[in-house]
């Protein structure tokens, strides 16, 4: 049997690792989508706010002509404050819309760089699998011969347990022929 070789350990780079361009969007909206949601939070601790608060029944101007104001309303101020969230909100979701867009463009060319970072690696494994492959082949040539010679001597030889190996394909021109050709047309093994 063949002793296992290690094999080294590489780690696929992401597409932010490989590509400057794409690793700045993705920051942009991950501060974008905190602003968000740090907009989103305040706006409901607001509106909380304001929905805790229970009023005299009569305006601010009217508490100040009372003697129980000074005639300016609270509330205008957290009203303000949402309005002016919404419209940060709005901004914000546009941000996100344009950088997800342009995430979406660069995505392909990231991909490549990533794709192309990898490809040697890839290729070594793929001769490895291929030569493991083509070991399977002879090994099972081999069984084949021996399971052959059995059925010429008209041995009975099934308290043996046999393998059946038609996963592999016909032996002649079977599974692992199919891949071997693929990966050689691909220009990974010779």
């Amino acid at each position: 049997m063949k002793k296992q070789t290690t094999t080294a350990e590489f780690i696929v780079p992401s597409l932010t690792d490989v590509d400057a361009t794409f690793k700045d969007l993705m920051s942009r909206r991950g501060l974008l989508l905190d602003k968000q949601r740090s907009l989103n939070a305040e706006r409901s601790t607001i509106e909380r706010e304001i929905g805790a608060q229970t009023g005299p029944g009569y305006t601010a101007s009217v508490a100040a002509l009372l003697g129980e104001g000074d005639g300016t309303d609270p509330l205008i101020s957290k009203r303000n404050r949402i309005t002016e969230i919404r419209k940060e909100l709005s901004d914000v979701d546009t941000a996100i819309s344009i950088v997800d867009r342009r995430i979406s463009e660069q995505k392909p060319r990231a991909n490549t760089a990533a794709v192309e970072a990898c490809r040697e690696e890839y290729g070594r494994r793929v001769r490895a699998v291929v030569d493991s492959l083509l070991e399977v082949k002879a090994a099972r040539a081999a069984y084949d011969d021996l399971r052959y010679q059995f059925e010429s001597h008209d041995i009975q030889w099934t308290s043996l347990i046999p393998m059946y190996l038609n996963f592999l394909g016909d032996a002649r021109d079977g599974n692992i022929d199919r891949v071997v050709n693929e990966m050689k047309g691909a220009g990974y093994v010779n």
